[in-house]
């Protein structure tokens, strides 16, 4: 494998002005827009991702109401405190900034990708804290019961093994020019320097390792109650192929548990439903709201 294609395989709120000028220290919500009748969204970005990843989503979703992104811990702008990387130390984080922002009031959380763990772990650590989930092209403890989705995810921890080389030769500044997210050039320098900083790439790879064996630790808190209404939202370019039919199943098993629940088939990559297709993010939040009555599914 070439060190080109490792890189190209990786590419797989504090003040209502929008995010952190370059070099403050984060780790705090950041957040947009007033709050509303709506519950507040938490945005939850993937693997070696934060803030920035949501820039684009963020602006849009605060027309209606208040939202809020966020570095993980030693990720991007935000310091290091905590060397605990596993999803519940992440979810546990995560619970202290929105108690700190929100107080005991539930509150709409979104995962991209791995972040879909861990908005999953603090909906079932905190289920009355929990006013929805939105799901974007997430993984979950669902991936566990699908062979392939495993054998993808332990792939993808196998190339991450590769960022710290790959950031040493500068590689890693390519992978935010390689995907399909285009934000403005704040939130684009933000992207880099979560790639390329050392404590930062350090970071994300501790995440990285800790996710898989953190599969397990979610999966034994208590089950998603039916009663959390569920957004699952699944992009892919090639529905048809028998590892993306793989990752849907997984995708959308926690909708047909939820008593109230929606899915959302975008035909995208991984990273635009960020961008070109962040509309169906929004979308999803608006029915999670109910500003689209008669769309997905009710029972229980």
């Amino acid at each position: 494998m070439t060190v080109l294609s490792v890189a190209l395989l990786l590419a797989g709120c504090a003040t209502q002005g929008g995010l952190r000028p370059e070099g403050v220290a984060g780790g705090q919500l950041e957040c947009l827009g007033r709050k509303t009748s709506r519950p507040t969204v938490i945005l939850e970005a993937g693997a070696f991702g934060g803030a920035a990843d949501w820039s684009l989503v963020a602006e849009d979703l605060a027309a209606k109401g208040k939202v809020c992104a966020y570095d993980r811990d030693g990720v991007g702008l935000a310091a290091i405190h905590d060397l605990d990387r596993s999803p519940l130390a992440i979810a546990t984080r995560l619970e202290a900034l929105v108690a700190a922002e929100e107080g005991d009031a539930p509150v709409i959380l979104a995962g991209h990708s791995n972040g879909g763990l861990y908005v999953e772990a603090f909906a079932r650590m905190w289920p009355a804290r929990t006013a929805g989930l939105v799901l974007v092209d997430a993984v979950g403890t669902d991936a566990k019961d699908q062979p392939l989705a495993m054998a993808d995810l332990k792939r993808e921890a196998r190339l991450a093994g590769f960022t710290p080389f790959a950031r040493a030769v500068g590689l890693t500044r390519l992978v935010p020019l390689l995907d399909d997210i285009s934000p403005a050039a704040e939130s684009a320098a933000r992207r880099r320097r979560a790639w390329t900083g050392r404590s930062s790439v350090r970071a994300s790879l501790r995440e990285e390792r800790a996710f898989l064996p953190g599969l397990a630790a979610v999966d034994a808190l208590p089950p998603l109650r039916p009663a959390i209404p569920v957004a699952a939202i699944v992009a892919s370019r090639t529905p048809d192929k028998p590892l993306d039919r793989a990752w849907r199943a997984t995708q959308v098993a926690p909708a047909a548990r939820a008593c109230r629940a929606v899915v959302i088939d975008v035909l995208a990559s991984h990273t635009a439903i960020l961008d070109a297709q962040r509309g169906r993010v929004v979308e999803a939040v608006d029915w999670m709201d109910g500003q689209r009555p008669g769309t997905g599914a009710s029972r229980c």
